[in-house]
């Protein structure tokens, strides 16, 4: 059974770091710049696909349940603010919601390759590659390396909770909102501190403060799949603007 997972995330490993790093690049800014419905949709169902190739499906799955409780905290906080703010019931719309919430999950989608398959050395070489300030690079390499930590992190504390005798679940944490913040909220604000204080703390040994590179050799040519990579991604880009010339400011026949 080891054997077999040893290949499940070999298609990914085998994309160099820089290109993974400037799909999230792209990926940002495109979501970003684009308005159709039509053009997110299409953007979230490749990235989406992206997604799929870390052959992680638990991690996907909570990613995006913990995604969709967040949004529907933050819908919820806006209806109420709708109440009292009249002109803001159109922007609480569905029609109006759709397509920041598909920019959300695509960067999502792009977001969790680059954490999961990058190592802290290979991003934060990558990003001193830039030219780029330290107190910019640094800062951004912790917080990608910083998901898959934090992410191990509520794991132990889910066990431990559960070694104690503690039942941490949506029915629990309706009923008994100030022991789930207890016992489950605050030990993980306290492990997020201290983690992001490891991971500057860790970069920072390796010597990344001083003005030479974390790795001393240069970085490997790209290979086949990195160029196949980067030919897909300018295919996609160029579908996306295509979309958006033809169907700008549109929405699907189920959001009319």
């Amino acid at each position: 059974m080891q054997a077999s997972s040893v290949p499940n995330l070999s298609l990914l490993n085998a994309v160099d770091i820089r290109v993974k790093m400037m799909i999230t690049a792209l990926a940002s800014v495109i979501t970003v710049a684009i308005s159709s419905l039509y053009a997110q949709c299409f953007l979230f169902a490749v990235s989406f696909l992206y997604l799929l190739m870390i052959r992680r499906p638990k991690l996907i799955l909570v990613s995006y349940l913990l995604f969709l409780i967040m949004m529907a905290i933050a819908c919820g906080f806006g209806l109420v603010l709708a109440h009292f703010l009249p002109m803001m019931g159109k922007s609480m719309e569905l029609k109006s919601l759709a397509v920041p919430f598909m920019r959300a999950f695509t960067m999502l989608n792009v977001v969790l390759p680059l954490a999961f398959t990058g190592r802290l050395q290979q991003i934060l070489n990558s990003l001193q590659k830039l030219k780029l300030p330290f107190v910019i690079y640094l800062p951004a390499a912790v917080i990608v390396r910083f998901i898959p930590t934090f992410t191990n992190d509520i794991k132990q504390i889910w066990e431990s909770l559960k070694i104690r005798g503690y039942r941490i679940n949506p029915w629990t944490m309706t009923i008994h909102p100030f022991q789930t913040t207890r016992l489950l909220f605050t030990p993980l604000l306290i492990r997020a501190l201290k983690t992001g204080d490891e991971l500057g703390i860790a970069a920072e040994l390796k010597g990344l403060n001083a003005n030479t590179s974390a790795i001393k050799k240069d970085p490997p040519s790209f290979t086949k799949k990195d160029y196949a990579a980067v030919s897909l991604t300018a295919a996609v880009l160029v579908a996306a603007v295509i979309l958006q010339i033809y169907f700008p400011n549109t929405s699907p026949v189920l959001m009319k």
